[in-house]
């Protein structure tokens, strides 16, 4: 996958994500699970969305950056029998996942969405051959 590129490649950005990890990983919001497979004409992008709905999620393409967001609001309510809460519980959770995809003909993006799998199908641009230069040794 030679156009796949992570976009927290520096050292300050490293140090955050460990801590945003760890913190993450100890409450037990951990970020969804996503595949990237590089074919001949396409890249095939399958992420793991258990307990979301279509309309919770957020697909864009934009500079080269294949972003992927997912937003849940829940309420939990218990109510005695005069209707006056019991108890009454609200949860927010977002996850946000990016990923460098260059030479993407972004016209013919394809995305569906089934039992919890978001499935992405992004086609190679025709004629966006990677350019590398040789370089002989000495």
């Amino acid at each position: 996958m030679a156009n796949l590129m992570s976009r927290n490649n520096d050292l300050m950005d490293m140090r955050d994500g460990f801590f945003d990890n760890f913190f993450a990983n100890f409450m037990g919001n951990d970020s969804f699970q996503v595949d990237i497979r590089e074919k001949e004409n396409t890249y095939e992008v399958t992420a793991d969305l258990p307990g979301f709905d279509k309309s919770d999620l957020n697909v864009t393409y934009d500079d080269d950056i294949l972003t992927i967001e997912a937003t849940r609001n829940d309420v939990t309510e218990d109510k005695d029998e005069e209707g006056n809460f019991i108890r009454r519980e609200r949860n927010s959770s977002s996850y946000r996942r990016q990923f460098m995809l260059k030479g993407i003909d972004e016209d013919k993006i394809d995305a569906s969405f089934k039992d919890g799998v978001l499935s992405l199908e992004l086609p190679k641009a025709p004629g966006q051959e990677e350019d590398k230069k040789k370089i002989n040794i000495k």
